[in-house]
């Protein structure tokens, strides 16, 4: 199979892979008592500490390419393995989401995940945003919004 092709097939099985990377949680956090522009308020300085204290460090992604026959000119050509770089990726992405957990934790807040809402429980039905944090429970879920944070809504409680 031609390297061409061999890349096209690697890359369309990467495409179809990640497409199944959504996770079907969400994860926050509750304090009680905490209003929602608090809380938030706490998550950007976790944020940002935790980004000023394990900045992105991306290092390039490759796999060996196939052979090929590369050069010409006075000393002539000759074969040699190809590499080809497919993305990056961020080593210090897993100790940068571990400290801003601990420092949400240190500031008093509980983790609660939420699972995201399926098409079928939606329904094309519209939700009111449920206020502050709600207990987990099978009626609440979050729905993800394109550039913004997900919302939880009550399913048993529909526009």
């Amino acid at each position: 199979m031609p390297a061409f092709s061999r890349l096209c097939v690697f890359l369309t099985l990467g495409a179809v892979g990640l497409g199944g990377c959504a996770a079907p949680t969400y994860q926050t956090f509750t304090k009680a008592g905490a209003r929602d522009a608090t809380v938030a308020q706490d998550q950007t300085a976790c944020n940002v500490e935790a980004n000023r204290l394990f900045p992105a460090a991306n290092y390039p992604v490759t796999y060996p390419g196939s052979g090929g026959f590369y050069g010409t000119g006075y000393y002539g050509g000759g074969w040699g393995l190809g590499v080809t770089y497919v993305g990056s990726t961020d080593v210090n992405a897993g100790m940068r989401n571990q400290h801003r957990s601990d420092c949400m934790r240190l500031k008093g807040y509980t983790p609660v995940t939420y699972p995201v809402c399926t098409t079928a429980q939606l329904d094309g039905r519209s939700y009111a945003a449920a206020t502050g944090a709600p207990a987990p429970a099978p009626n609440i879920c979050a729905v993800r919004r394109q550039g913004a944070a997900p919302v939880l809504i009550d399913l048993n409680k529909p526009l």
